[in-house]
């Protein structure tokens, strides 16, 4: 399990957590889940792990420079720590197990060409595999803001020619989508049905068999949904790491809970799932599947009945999920005895709501005949 400490960085006071397999951020605005989400990205991504000047400009690209000769930083997988940040400094051990697998791949590839014990066919054949052992110790970013894609899409190589000051990550996001939809030309979500067609018109939009919209055309909810259906998708079959912000973002609770179920479900083993909310629906939707993994693991008679409602690969293993509340810039663990996350942090703002509502209609039978 790997383990992320963050200290004065920006928002982010005193930070220990616990990197699992599946992770879920809550807090509310300006707690710091985008700076966290970011800087996971950061850590988590081999090729960001170089010189201590790529690692800056980094941060800049994120726009979450907030080093300073407070900030610690330290980065563990395996218990070997890849990472560390302190007094402006920055110290890298590249050399974690994952990686050190891949170089002595590599190593033991060219010293067999130059021994003549492999053709260069055979050379060529092992450097795509180790390069795409690479690429998965990488990590992709899905931002908040993937719902501006469809507003420039069709003219982002004016926008980068122009030099208009838009984040860089959301242009390389942008530049993501577009590979994702090259390459997965036809989806169907949420009752649509996505297709990449030719010309400006390329992401179509399609409602029923012969009506379609553009993709900036369409509702704020499917702006929002088709980029992280489509990078979801593309991403779990090439990087290690996926940081989502607001995957509920413009959703209507049942589509919360579809989207929930479609990113748990293209998940595989290699993939680690990180994601900051604000919605009680995406808690109580990854409850749901924690409890699916239970009730279905109990037997085979169990295991069929849950199948019946829950695709497995949907079912979630409480013991590979994380979750932490973050406040005052700090992280807390909110998963209860149980392994699920804790009924007060998915009802307390119901509770809130429903208590509010009973004092005014207290006021208003009180009163209601005062005349």
């Amino acid at each position: 399990m790997e383990r992320l400490i963050v200290k004065n960085f920006g928002p982010l006071k005193d930070i220990d957590i616990e990197l699992n397999k599946i992770n879920l951020f809550i807090g509310e605005n300006g707690s710091g889940k985008s700076v966290l989400a970011k800087l996971i990205t950061i850590v988590t991504d081999i090729n960001n792990l170089d010189e201590e000047k790529y690692f800056f400009k980094k941060l800049n690209e994120y726009t979450i420079d907030f080093i300073s000769n407070q900030s610690i930083i330290k980065f563990y997988t395996n218990e070997d720590l890849i990472i560390t940040i302190e007094s402006k400094k920055v110290i890298f051990n590249r050399f974690n197990k994952k990686l050190m697998k891949i170089d002595d791949k590599l190593k033991k590839s060219r010293k067999n060409f130059n021994a003549k014990l492999i053709n260069l066919d055979q050379l060529i054949d092992e450097s795509v595999i180790i390069s795409q052992d690479y690429e998965k110790l990488t990590s992709k970013y899905i931002p908040a803001e993937r719902n501006l894609i469809s507003l420039f899409n069709k003219s982002l190589s004016t926008l980068i020619l122009e030099e208009v000051p838009l984040p860089k990550f959301l242009l390389r996001f942008s530049s993501e989508f577009e590979k994702a939809g090259n390459k997965i030309r036809e989806l169907e979500f949420l009752n649509v049905k996505y297709l990449n067609g030719d010309g400006l018109d390329r992401h179509k939009v399609y409602f029923n068999k012969d009506s379609y919209l553009p993709l900036e055309q369409s509702s704020s909810g499917i702006q929002s949904a088709l980029p992280l259906y489509l990078t979801v998708k593309y991403f779990a079959s090439k990087h290690s790491s996926i940081i989502i912000e607001e995957p509920e973002q413009n959703l209507f609770p049942k589509a919360q809970k579809e989207t929930i179920q479609y990113i748990i479900e293209h998940i595989s083993n290699d993939n680690n799932l990180f994601m900051m909310t604000h919605s009680p629906y995406v808690l109580s939707t990854l409850n749901i599947l924690m409890m699916a993994y239970r009730a279905g693991n109990l037997n085979e008679p169990s295991k069929a009945e849950v199948t019946e409602r829950f695709n497995e690969k949907q079912w979630i293993n409480p013991n590979e999920f994380s979750a932490y509340y973050l406040e005052n810039g700090l992280a807390r663990d909110i998963k209860g005895r149980t392994g699920l996350i804790s009924d007060n942090e998915i009802d307390e703002i119901s509770d809130d709501i429903q208590s509010d509502f009973e004092e005014l209609l207290s006021i208003y039978r009180e009163h209601k005949n005062d005349k």
